[in-house]
């Protein structure tokens, strides 16, 4: 199985200040290179960006012009990117704790299904892995409507798998945030 990640970085960030938050410091490098990191080792890796963004060798980067528009349109540029895979992880570039057994263990869980969701104590969270089926509902995908109706809208198979980590939920949106996932990085090594 081929699969591919788009690690959406486009938002404004405004909650958390005058600094680009995935630019902010998160231990030994930025956020945004923590949440690429987790993604090593897939065959494709795609930055969604309002701007030119430095990123690890082997990523690409997508400039979406129209960033303030929404979610919605940077995952439909991110898929429309992608060369042919049989899945793709959308994953948010403001979250950069999530290890990468998460991802083997939604891969593991992918055939026979759609979409896999994971999930901690109850709630779903990211990365979210869509099937190639699922591409062209994302390529079509506008403003700030993400995918989250083809989750609920009853149309493909969906698997919610419990992963057994917080960090799927936890994301950054202030400073205080970003303090907090510091502590926590700190006292899981």
């Amino acid at each position: 199985m081929t699969l591919a990640a788009i690690i959406l970085a486009a938002g404004a960030s405004r909650r958390f200040g005058t600094e680009d938050k995935l630019q902010a410091r998160l231990a030994d490098r930025t956020v945004l290179d923590a949440a690429i990191v987790a993604t090593e080792g897939l065959a494709q890796r795609i930055v969604v960006t309002r701007a030119p963004t430095p990123v690890p060798e082997g990523v690409k980067v997508v400039i979406n012009p129209d960033a303030d528009a929404g979610m919605g349109g940077s995952l439909a540029l991110g898929v429309a990117s992608l060369a042919p895979c049989d899945g793709v992880f959308v994953v948010l570039g403001d979250m950069p704790l999530i290890p990468q057994t998460v991802y083997v263990q939604l891969a593991d869980r992918l055939p026979g299904h759609d979409i896999v969701v994971p999930t901690h104590d109850g709630r779903d969270g990211h990365p979210v892995l869509f099937a190639a089926t699922c591409f062209d509902d994302l390529r079509a995908l506008s403003g700030d409507t993400g995918a989250r109706g083809l989750i609920t809208g009853g149309r493909y198979r969906v698997a919610r798998l419990e992963v057994g980590t917080e960090a799927i939920v936890q994301d950054i949106d202030t400073k205080d945030d970003l303090t907090a996932l510091t502590n926590r990085s700190k006292t899981a090594t």
